[in-house]
């Protein structure tokens, strides 16, 4: 199996590293890098459009095609890319070969995003002053406790986990089309921004949908990669 990671807002390649760590040996996993950090540190990070033809893209020349199937995991932000750019790749019938890569969708710690959460809320957009700026953010989560604790990381950081949260924070979706491949959601028992009234409109989007829960927060791919390696194990039955 083929695995693709789309992380949270300002996460790098680096940030799938201990859940390939714990995945299965003969699981291919990959994480997307997105423009603005890393080796892509002096990209521009584009908006949504800008953000899901670069994961489209990444899908497009991942190596392997049709010899294994593509589970596509988005974290937090990241699920909103990854919806969006399966959508991309299912709706492509001209290439069929695109149409089989994907074989389903894992959304984690990502409320459904049929309907706009709190609407009446500050938006990114709307200022840069720093301070601000990391009080919004703790209502998405708060930015990671190790790099919040390192003024020079994240003073480096900061900008791409920004321009992130900006391309994502107002988006909203109908769920039709539905997806053509099965849908997995993953969330922490403990996150307070995904509880079961947030989260349970993801049975919408495909008509093959299920939930898992795990011991944990918001930031499962950071904290508990693990057991978020464990979810999708115990579920690989729901993208047979």
């Amino acid at each position: 199996m083929r695995v693709l990671i789309i992380p949270h807002a300002g996460a790098g390649a680096a940030s799938g590293l201990a859940f390939a760590e714990h995945a299965p040996a003969e699981w291919l996993v990959a994480t997307v890098r997105l423009p603005g950090r890393e080796s892509r540190i002096r990209e521009s990070v584009p908006d949504l459009p800008g953000l899901v033809a670069d994961v489209v893209a990444t899908i497009r020349s991942l190596p392997g095609p049709g010899t294994a199937p593509l589970i596509v995991v988005g974290v937090c932000s990241g699920a909103v890319i990854g919806l969006e750019a399966v959508r991309e790749i299912l709706r492509d019938g001209s290439i069929h070969e695109s149409r089989d890569r994907v074989a389903g969708l894992v959304v984690v710690s990502q409320w459904a995003v049929n309907e706009k959460p709190d609407p009446g809320r500050r938006l990114l957009r709307d200022t840069d002053d720093r301070d601000q700026v990391l009080h919004i953010l703790q209502e998405f989560g708060g930015v990671p406790a190790p790099v919040a604790a390192n003024q020079e990381m994240l003073q480096l950081v900061l900008p791409s986990i920004v321009a992130d949260m900006r391309a994502v924070e107002d988006y909203a979706s109908d769920p039709e089309p539905l997806l053509g491949c099965p849908l997995l959601t993953v969330f922490g028992d403990e996150d307070h921004l995904c509880p079961d009234e947030r989260t349970a409109d993801w049975s919408l989007f495909s008509e093959n949908t299920r939930s898992a829960w795990v011991p944990g927060g918001h930031m499962l791919l950071a904290e508990n990669p693990a057991l978020l390696v464990d979810a999708l194990v115990g579920n690989l039955d729901q993208f047979a």
